[in-house]
């Protein structure tokens, strides 16, 4: 099921309005994609004082469909380098090229 963009943050008196009022979603985008979603949800929190939840910065970052660059030193990142954990079920992380080739190598 689709969900439809035009009615995020159209309830009242919710975190992901708050987000979208007082910060806008470029900038939670782009702590997102630095930090993930647990510390974007601090800085926020910092930010607005006021406490934000990490599941609502994933909630944004799925409707929006959000992608960010992989942490080479995460446990994800050296499972996908393995071949023990497909890339494919990460859709949000972006992998270096030459690690999907070779996991794409090992397949075969």
């Amino acid at each position: 099921m689709a969900r439809d963009k035009n009615k995020i943050g159209k309830r009242q008196n919710t975190m992901t309005k708050t987000l979208i009022n007082k910060i806008g979603l470029e900038e939670v985008e782009q702590l997102w994609i630095k930090y993930g979603c647990y510390k974007a949800a601090e800085e926020l929190s910092k930010k607005l004082d006021e406490y934000i939840s990490f599941s609502t910065i994933r909630y944004l970052s799925q409707v929006f469909d959000w992608k960010r660059p992989v942490n080479p030193k995460s446990a994800i990142y050296v499972g996908v380098k393995r071949g023990t954990v497909p890339s494919s079920y990460y859709k949000h992380l972006i992998f270096p090229e030459e690690e999907i080739k070779n996991e794409h190598n090992n397949i075969s």
